[in-house]
């Protein structure tokens, strides 16, 4: 409970840094902030797509704030609930995760009410502790909130972190920490700037001749190609390689497994402090990246020798995984040779359902959103339903001839304003609530009868809510279609069925 709940007065981090590393004084700061924007270049991002989260630098604002606000700026205008900061801690070594044990951070430009709630919820973990004065005279988080308090719709509350010591598998279980807090009323913003060059960081990999600027910036994109890659073991292993001075390397390995599969990241802008000083004896590169959610492929209508190539990657797949483990299982191996058709490479969501001859079910894995190739999405969840769906026992090699295989090629979903435009004859359907989220296919209520508000209580119970939390006011919606085909694992002979799209 907040200390104002209690009946006591609040506790405040106040500004620690406003009057040196940028203005106290809170209309020189507003107009500040505001020239920047108005400076940076113009949002990447279309109306109404979704920014599920950005990375900004943090050194002092005449320094880094034109790259900031360029990061900023994707978010002009819109509406969160909640912000999660996460960034490293350059004062105080510690292990895990801190949080702070205050109610509000402060800037100039006012206080901003922290999401006692969530950190609450996060302080579960052994991993997330209140570590005394680490956040008190850290920079990380405090330089990015004066952009957040002049861009975003007023209402929201803050979630600030400070990823301290971690070990490869913490970064994992960060993520997953958080990720029943990133709803779509969530901005997550990773606090970095990346090399720290020169005798004073002591990290010269190269000399700083007339080619350091060249050089500076390909290690930073080496970083970058491989936060796009989502490819948490290609970040370390370049780290390793490099030695690359990142200061916010752990944030941004919190971010690459937050983020894998669901927003496509972009960069916005980069620049160094050498360039600005025209001395790069010692500099400090800073990026500003997007993550934003995919662009929806162009519809598709798969043909049924398009569905039968798809289910027979399955099927291959399946009996690979079961028998050998899933670590045999290579997709680009098992489509090698096959002419697969353009569409069947792009990126596409699909769900593998495993069903036993009397229809019970025996396992269902899927996708939501499409990142990976289609062909890629068929195979992995087709292992996965057998192996790692966790309400079954794995499939065993004396199942395989007794079970049919359905998969399910989804379009991208689509937010709709209420419960009432869910169309439940024909339309899959999300539900997010209060950090928690679950999917029916599209088939799952015509087959088993269920009218729309059967349905949607049976979904939030499957979210692990009560019955009724889709009619609470924080519920939102999102809704999909598919085409299905299904055939017995031991056979080619099949059926298509297609859904409404």
């Amino acid at each position: 409970m907040a200390a104002e709940q209690a009946g006591q007065a609040a506790t405040v981090r106040h500004a620690a840094f406003a009057g040196s590393w940028y203005p106290g004084d809170p209309k020189v700061l507003a107009s500040t902030v505001d020239r920047l924007l108005a400076r940076a270049p113009a949002p990447e991002s279309r109306p109404g797509k979704q920014v599920d989260a950005l990375v900004a630098p943090h050194a002092g604002m005449m320094y880094s704030g034109t790259i900031a606000a360029a990061a900023f700026k994707q978010v002009a205008g819109r509406k969160y609930r909640r912000v999660i900061v996460l960034g490293p801690s350059h004062r105080m070594a510690f292990a895990g995760l801190a949080v702070p044990p205050v109610d509000a951070f402060e800037t100039p430009l006012g206080q901003i009410p922290l999401d006692r709630e969530a950190l609450a919820q996060l302080r579960r973990s052994p991993l997330v502790s209140v570590v005394p004065g680490a956040h008190a005279r850290e920079h990380s988080i405090e330089m990015e909130l004066p952009f957040l308090q002049r861009v975003l719709e007023p209402g929201w509350k803050l979630v600030p972190i400070l990823v301290g010591r971690m070990e490869p598998s913490d970064y994992a279980t960060a993520a997953q920490l958080l990720r029943p807090l990133d709803d779509k009323a969530t901005l997550v913003v990773v606090s970095s700037d990346f090399t720290h060059y020169g005798q004073r960081y002591e990290y010269l990999p190269f000399p700083p001749d007339a080619g350091v600027a060249g050089r500076l910036r390909n290690l930073d994109m080496g970083l970058f190609d491989r936060m796009s890659a989502f490819d948490p073991d290609g970040l370390l292993a370049y780290k390793q390689r490099t030695g690359i001075t990142a200061c916010g390397f752990g944030p941004i390995m919190v971010l690459t497994h937050l983020m894998k599969g669901r927003a496509s990241p972009r960069l916005i802008d980069y620049s160094t402090s050498g360039k600005l000083t025209g001395s790069y004896e010692s500099s400090v590169s800073y990026l500003a990246v997007g993550y934003f959610e995919p662009d929806p492929p162009a519809t598709a209508a798969y043909t049924p020798g398009e569905l039968r190539t798809l289910h027979g990657l399955a099927r291959r797949a399946l009996a690979l995984g079961v028998e050998k483990g899933p670590g045999a299982v290579d997709p680009q191996a098992l489509a090698r040779g096959m002419d697969l058709p353009d569409q069947l490479k792009a990126p596409g969501a699909a769900f593998v359902t495993l069903r036993k001859k009397n229809g019970d079910l025996r396992g269902c894995i899927g996708d939501i959103m499409p990142y990976r190739p289609l062909y890629a999405s068929i195979i992995g969840n087709a292992v996965s339903a057998a192996l790692r769906d966790p309400r079954f026992m794995p499939v065993g090699p004396d199942e395989l001839n007794g079970l049919d295989i359905e998969i399910s090629v989804l379009s991208p979903p689509k937010p709709i304003p209420s419960y009432k435009d869910y169309d439940v004859a024909h339309q899959g359907i999300i539900l997010r609530a209060r950090g928690h989220h679950a999917v029916y296919l599209p088939e799952v209520a015509p087959s088993m009868g269920w009218t729309r508000e059967h349905t949607l209580s049976r979904l939030s119970l499957k979210a692990g809510l009560d019955a009724d939390a889709w009619k609470s006011p924080d519920a939102r919606f999102e809704v999909f279609t598919s085409v299905t085909y299904e055939a017995p694992y031991a056979q080619e002979k099949s059926r298509v069925a297609k859904k409404v799209h």
